[in-house]
């Protein structure tokens, strides 16, 4: 098995993160995306979809992975995840949360969020 990540899957078991370079998590196991370096690829796995995710400078994330509201690669501002109280924390994603962005006027929550995994540029 390919193993690109620095902080293996075996030291944070319950985190949902599957992580590669020094990825700055919180104490609750998210993320704070602009901490990533502007270009790191995320794959952001959720019950019901896969979505890549791709931090930009000036708080923007290009996404795709939502066969209806992202099928192509789509740069927003406003990408974030929601606690499942409903409370939107614009700029984080963390297991258990709901992947959140918004698209036509409304904002989209996905199922919640599986796992978080850093991956290689090709």
């Amino acid at each position: 098995m390919n193993d690109s990540a620095i902080l293996r899957s075996n030291e944070f078991a319950n985190s949902g993160i599957v992580s590669g370079s020094f990825l700055k998590l919180d104490p609750d196991g998210g993320i704070e995306l602009d901490t990533l370096r502007p270009g790191t690829i995320l794959e952001v796995k959720t019950k019901n979809h896969t979505y890549t995710v791709i931090p930009r400078e000036g708080g923007e994330a290009t996404v795709w992975g939502h066969p209806e509201y992202c099928p192509e690669p789509v740069t927003l501002k406003g990408v974030g995840a929601s606690y499942l109280s409903g409370l939107f924390r614009e700029g984080y994603l963390a297991p258990e949360m709901r992947f959140s962005f918004p698209t036509d006027g409304k904002r989209v929550s996905t199922s919640r969020i599986a796992s978080i995994e850093r991956k290689q540029k090709n």
